[in-house]
């Protein structure tokens, strides 16, 4: 097993390298691909940075512990993303060419009539922090199933880890993370496939799955809990918080046409409702599989069970496949914290493409501090990047997407009141259990736009 992960992990690492042969030596070229990517990529790319380690590791992890909560966590978050992809359409990809932008942060900056500059370096200043939070989630992901499977030092392979990360960024920027993704849709889509196909061989079918988990605990499979109604609202919420996302969003921006952002779309929503829903079936097959005990880590779930129930050189190619697509989501997140750091917090390295490697350098030494402290699980490290960025950003770019245009001292207070509460909610009254704290926080950020809105028409003159 340990042979074909080293094999396998080889060539998909390979691939990212390989991207260096068609690279151009240009800014744009190492954050953008030149603006070239076809459909294809841009979908399977925008599902596995999105879906790797959260959704092998988090969502299996959740469905273990909770059963049909995670199936109305899928439900809620699926129809947030749609509409998330329906908000933006091809506005961004057309805004962001026919404005020359580089970065997502310039973008939110940049999205209405003015320019808002102190909005762009705020949002800046957010992505380095939250980008590089949520990839050393990732990093975390791989430690973790390597140290359960083969018995790996935690540590070691957080720097390994970050190794691989900055081989493939300094080879061929996006373009690197953009084809390992690809690959790493199909790995994922097939892994959860062949895994789901075993489980269920051994158990005796869905029918006899659903009895056996209530037999265990009725609530894992009740339908009509309280608590479901927040956690289907809190990850509805969350899947439209893609939209405050740069490492997701700069797909938009990769794209060669607004044809193509459409097609990309579809073959997105496809794949990740496919892979979702495998992925909470897995946590479910785990807990009749793999008995809960205090010893068993929950996000364990899906490698445990390919150990299991899967020859060992199959094995060995899923999990290499599971460590590239965790590489691969966090190569996106390196790529969105370093482009901030260079385009914006350091403005002399803007043009140069030596200092947007270099940039990359000092991000990834930060992400290996915040992977070296990190305590909590590799869904809860996502939620809270994802719950920063969203309420800060988010309402923001719906309102101007959709026809608003606040001022910039309007757009700040937006994003400094959401981000306060989602602060508040989560860590000042504790209450992210109970609704995930982005809800709140984009809902006040929403609530200060229409507020402002109406205090500055009460202001104006009245015309006579």
């Amino acid at each position: 097993m340990l042979i074909s992960f080293f094999i396998f992990f080889t060539l998909f690492t390979s691939v990212g390298v390989a991207s260096a042969f068609w690279r151009r030596q240009t800014v744009e070229d190492y954050l953008l691909a030149s603006r070239e990517v076809p459909s294809w990529l841009v979908g399977l790319s925008f599902g596995a940075t999105i879906s790797s380690g959260a959704t092998f590791i988090g969502f299996a992890g959740l469905a273990y512990n909770t059963g049909i909560t995670a199936v109305y966590t899928v439900a809620g978050l699926i129809i947030g993303d749609y509409l998330g992809w329906m908000i933006a359409r091809s506005k961004i990809r057309r805004i962001t060419q026919e404005k020359n932008i580089h970065t997502y942060p310039s973008f939110v900056g940049k999205l209405g009539e003015k320019e808002f500059p102190k909005v762009t370096l705020v949002t800046a200043f957010l992505t380095i922090i939250f980008m590089g939070t949520y990839c050393a989630a990732q990093l975390v992901a791989g430690a973790k199933v390597g140290q359960a499977l083969f018995g790996w030092d935690f540590e070691l392979f957080v720097f390994v880890g970050a190794g691989v990360l900055l081989a493939y960024c300094w080879a061929g920027g996006i373009r690197a993370s953009i084809w390992t993704d690809a690959l790493q849709a199909i790995i994922i889509l097939f892994s959860l496939v062949v895994l789901i196909y075993a489980g269920l061989g051994e158990i005796g079918g869905i029918g006899t799955m659903w009895a056996q988990l209530t037999a265990i605990d009725p609530k894992l499979t009740d339908p009509w809990q309280f608590k479901l109604l927040p956690v289907a609202v809190g990850w509805f919420f969350f899947g439209i918080g893609i939209l405050g996302q740069p490492q997701l969003m700069v797909r938009h921006m990769v794209a060669r046409s607004d044809q193509d952002i459409i097609t990309a779309r579809r073959i997105y929503m496809v794949w990740r409702v496919t892979v979702l829903t495998l992925a909470v079936m897995s946590g479910l097959v785990a807990r009749l599989l793999i008995p809960a005990s205090e010893v068993f880590d929950a996000e364990l779930s899906i490698p445990r069970l390919w150990e299991d129930l899967l020859p060992p050189v199959l094995v060995g190619l899923l999990i290499a496949g599971l460590f590239s697509a965790t590489m691969s989501t966090a190569d996106s997140l390196l790529l969105a914290a370093s482009s901030a750091l260079t385009q914006h917090l350091v403005p002399k390295w803007r043009n140069s493409y030596f200092f947007a490697r270099v940039g990359t350098v000092i991000i990834i030494a930060m992400i290996v501090t915040i992977s070296m402290m990190a305590s909590k699980g590799v869904l809860a490290l996502v939620i809270v990047a994802w719950a920063g960025m969203a309420s800060s950003i988010v309402p923001l770019i719906v309102v101007q997407l959709l026809g608003g245009r606040p001022s910039e001292r309007h757009a700040l207070a937006m994003m400094a009141s959401g981000f306060a509460v989602t602060v508040l909610w989560h860590y000042g009254l504790g209450l992210n259990k109970e609704l995930l704290s982005l809800v709140p926080g984009m809902i006040t950020g929403f609530a200060v736009f229409f507020v402002g809105a109406a205090l500055s028409k009460v202001r104006k003159p009245v015309k006579v």
